[in-house]
């Protein structure tokens, strides 16, 4: 079930398409994310403060007033830039990843996507960071927040799946393996 295919492309042709679509589809990706958690917030307006990305560089031994840094935007809007960073390097960091490993692994992209984005919340909202200590166990978050997250990540997946396959099928070749 979990075999690994030899791709027909060479190692650096999936390379440069896993970071060049990888950077696209993280950043629609990113974005569809923010969407989603303006319609469902995950968190509490005082746990969102200081939300987990920023938390976490702050374990890392960033200081406030880093991981909080701001511009304003419209005047009086004011923009996280430090949280935005942070954000869409996740997104562009595992989009690139979907790319490189359903290259190797095709059922990385079981569910058009949508089990890559279950496996990503399971790692870091269920495992990776409340071992950390930067969020709760998951049993001791709110239902709100483990439903948004949970159906944000698959969305979130989803929308780097159908961004990596669009960008695949317009390519020249239609197929990422005979670059």
């Amino acid at each position: 079930m979990f075999t690994l295919t030899k791709p027909k492309a060479s190692f650096m042709e999936i390379i440069t398409k896993s970071v060049w679509y990888g950077f696209i589809a993280g950043m629609i990706s990113g974005m569809v994310k923010i969407g989603w958690e303006k319609i469902l917030p995950p968190r509490t307006l005082a746990r969102d403060a200081t939300n987990p990305p920023q938390e976490m560089l702050q374990q890392m031994g960033f200081t406030y007033d880093q991981t909080h840094a701001y511009v304003y935007y419209s005047h009086d809007q004011k923009v996280f830039f430090t949280a935005l960073i942070i954000h869409f390097g996740f997104s562009i960091v595992f989009a690139g990843l979907f790319v490189l490993l359903s290259q190797y692994w095709p059922t990385v992209g079981m569910g058009q996507g949508a089990i890559y984005g279950i496996v990503i919340w399971i790692a870091f909202h269920l495992i990776i960071m409340p071992l950390m200590g930067t969020t709760p166990a998951a049993w001791k978050l709110p239902f709100d927040e483990q439903f948004s997250e949970f159906f944000g990540h698959i969305i979130w997946a989803w929308s780097i799946a159908a961004t990596v396959y669009y960008l695949i099928a317009k390519s020249k070749h239609g197929k990422l393996t005979n670059i």
